[in-house]
């Protein structure tokens, strides 16, 4: 897997992905219009990554600075690689690249407390369970885990 920073045409083409299956319809939102990257749109605080397998766009991700050297993190795949690991390398590659490069301390994220799969996902790389809140997402109220993870260094 190749992780480049997202253009403005690799933005635009993932508003064109196909919607995710049913079980993961509450996440379809992030890849539309008015989802993530309209809501983090490359900036000197939101670093948007996407991640190419054999010339194809299959996933993208954004550390959006919370505070100097703190980001949130934010992770998405094409609908037909969920599943196959992918998720996993580019967790892993953008963490990297916002300790490494972009001198991060402390990386969080949000994840809705049903979608167990990708809870045992940010655990297996190191994420922390800090607590559970009730947060608004895409208009509706829902129960999520805020997760953290610290620079190893």
């Amino acid at each position: 897997m190749r992780v480049t920073t997202l253009t403005t045409q690799d933005a635009e083409a993932i508003l064109n992905w196909p919607a995710y299956p049913s079980e993961f319809a509450e996440l379809d939102y992030a890849l539309r219009k008015h989802g993530w990257l309209h809501q983090f749109p490359e900036s000197r605080i939101n670093h948007r990554f996407g991640a190419w397998e054999d010339d194809i766009l299959i996933g993208f991700a954004v550390l959006n600075r919370t505070a100097e050297r703190e980001a949130e993190f934010y992770i998405a795949l094409r609908p037909n690689r969920v599943g196959l690991g992918f998720g996993e390398t580019l967790a892993q590659r953008v963490l990297a690249k916002g300790f490494d490069d972009l001198s991060l301390e402390k990386i969080y994220l949000r994840v809705r407390t049903w979608h167990t799969r990708a809870i045992r996902l940010y655990e297996k790389i190191g994420f922390k369970k800090i607590k559970e809140i009730e947060s608004e997402i895409d208009g509706q109220k829902v129960r999520v885990l805020v997760m953290l993870k610290q620079n190893p260094a």
